[in-house]
């Protein structure tokens, strides 16, 4: 398993936007770098500008699971997506779920917001003023930290629905269900 995991941490993946303005990598399913084309950014409006990010995010992702899938299927281990193919019903419960996990960040501004669901689909709010009020740096790391913050949200989320599915034992993960079941009995 050494080597898949060495494989997996070496992943990286390189996409363009649609209008192929801007470019984002990420290794290891970390973002690692956004750039703009020389020039393009001046030239976009919040909700074009949101519309490509979102965009971009969604092929992101898409690399990278195609990428997972690829390693896992050279070291002949097989991922299961599809609740019908799930071994038993924890799995099968943890798979119908997994995709729907939904999770948002925003960077420490609260200019730029991403919101996602599944990792396939993606949203990006981009607050009107915001493409005036930044430099380009400015806004690229307002970005890159709402994406960092989808991403810790996420894989906060996944860990409580396998704790919740499979009975992990990690007592932090079960006390944060117990307070969200409680939490959600008293809105009712």
């Amino acid at each position: 398993m050494g080597e898949v995991a060495d494989r997996l941490a070496a992943l990286t993946v390189r996409v363009s936007s649609p209008d192929t303005n801007i470019q984002a990598t990420a290794r290891a399913g970390r973002i690692a770098s956004i750039h703009f084309r020389p020039g393009s950014y001046t030239g976009y409006t919040e909700n074009v500008l949101a519309s490509q990010i979102a965009r971009t995010a969604t092929l992101l992702f898409v690399g990278h699971e195609r990428g997972v899938s690829q390693i896992m299927e050279k070291a002949g281990l097989r991922r299961r997506k599809d609740p019908a193919q799930a071994l038993d019903e924890a799995e099968r419960r943890y798979l119908e779920r997994a995709f729907a996990i939904e999770a948002d960040g925003t960077g420490p501004q609260k200019l730029v917001r991403l919101r996602t669901v599944g990792m396939m689909k993606w949203e990006c709010r981009i607050e009107p003023g915001t493409l005036k009020r930044l430099a380009e740096d400015r806004f690229l790391n307002e970005l890159t930290a709402a994406g960092s913050a989808v991403l810790r949200r996420t894989e906060y989320e996944a860990a409580i629905l396998k704790d919740e599915c499979f009975g992990l034992g990690i007592p932090e993960l079960a006390e944060e269900r117990r307070r969200r079941s409680q939490a959600s009995a008293r809105r009712r």
